[in-house]
């Protein structure tokens, strides 16, 4: 059974990585890749979250708490799983011929992929996980953006197969880890703050 779901998810790897490519696709899945760390991208959404905490009273603690603690809560956990090296990721499995990768890794002379322990840990996706919580804990405490961030929540997971460096496994795994963190971070909040 294991050995199917492999399969299959190396299957739905190929086609969204491979066929699914175009050279229209590749620069908007790689700002969703790299988007955490583009300024354009999370100055807006940071100056967005003091802007809420400040003018929105009713959501301030909440703001305030299940944001960062929800980062933090799901990128360690993710983390912790990653440390057991349960799967390689994408490029350093599949022949180079047949993948489209398209961010750097590290290379060793003779142009292998060198083995680091980032090239090591493929699951879960902590992109993946981390969007998730995030956009479900904003649909939460504000349900008219539900749909701007269960949209982002979506291209960024794609965008971990279609550049190369996650298995759909992977960012399913870590999209579950980011709703159970959330929904337990709800609760919280519904009973301690609200």
């Amino acid at each position: 059974m294991l050995e199917l779901i492999l399969k299959l998810d190396e299957y739905i790897f190929r086609l969204i990585n491979s066929n699914l490519n175009s050279s229209y696709l590749n620069p908007v899945f790689i700002f969703f890749h790299d988007c955490h760390k583009n300024l354009l991208f999370i100055l807006p959404l940071l100056c967005l979250w003091f802007f809420f905490i400040i003018k929105d009273k009713k959501q301030r603690l909440s703001l305030i708490l299940l944001i960062p603690l929800s980062i933090i809560i799901t990128d360690q956990f993710g983390s912790y799983i990653k440390d057991f090296e349960l799967r390689q990721r994408p490029y350093m499995s599949i022949d180079k011929k047949d993948i489209n990768l398209l961010v750097e890794v590290a290379i060793k002379d003779n142009g292998d992929y060198k083995k680091t322990s980032s090239s090591q840990k493929s699951f879960p996706s902590n992109h993946s996980a981390n969007i998730w919580v995030i956009a479900l804990i904003i649909a939460y405490l504000y349900p008219n953006t539900k749909g701007y961030f269960l949209f982002l929540a979506i291209m960024v997971s794609i965008s971990r197969v279609y550049i190369g460096v996650h298995y759909p496994i992977d960012i399913i795994a870590g999209a579950i880890i980011g709703v159970l963190i959330s929904l337990l971070l709800i609760k919280l909040d519904q009973k301690l703050i609200r």
